[in-house]
Formats: C-alpha cells, sequence, structure tokens
C-alpha cells in the first residue's frame, strides 16, 4: 500500500507560506513496523526541507521589517 502525504506551512493568518510537493509512502503490507520504518524515512528526507522553507519565510520576513524601519 502507498500513502501520499501533502505538507502546505501556513503563517498565523492561515495564508500558504510553503508548499511542499506531494509524496508518496511505500507502506509496505501495513504492518506497524513497515509503517513506522517508511514514516522515519520520510521524515528524514522531508524534515530538512521544511527547515529550508521556513528559514526562507523568516529572512524574507526579516529583510522586509528591515526594509520598513529604512523608510
Amino acid at each position: 500500500m502507498r500513502a501520499r502525504v501533502e505538507i502546505a506551512i501556513r503563517d498565523e493568518a492561515g495564508n500558504i507560506v510553503s508548499q511542499l510537493a506531494p509524496q508518496e509512502i511505500n507502506l509496505g503490507n501495513q504492518s506497524l513496523h513497515d509503517i513506522e520504518g517508511a514514516v522515519e524515512a520520510w521524515k528524514r528526507q522531508a524534515l530538512p526541507e521544511i527547515e529550508a522553507s521556513l528559514l526562507t519565510e523568516a529572512q524574507n520576513q526579516f529583510t522586509q521589517e528591515i526594509k520598513k524601519q529604512k523608510i
């Protein structure tokens, strides 16, 4: 069995800040061991991309604040 995971990162107002490409996870024969392994593998692959997206958004906000202060 395969599962499709879609991630949308939203700000506090509910606006989408970043959206990752959908990814499929192979759950094997759906045993607890297979599911845990598949989720762990997905986390190792997806978390760096999520972190980079959050850092980029924080940097953009910081830059916008600096520009506002100079005006």
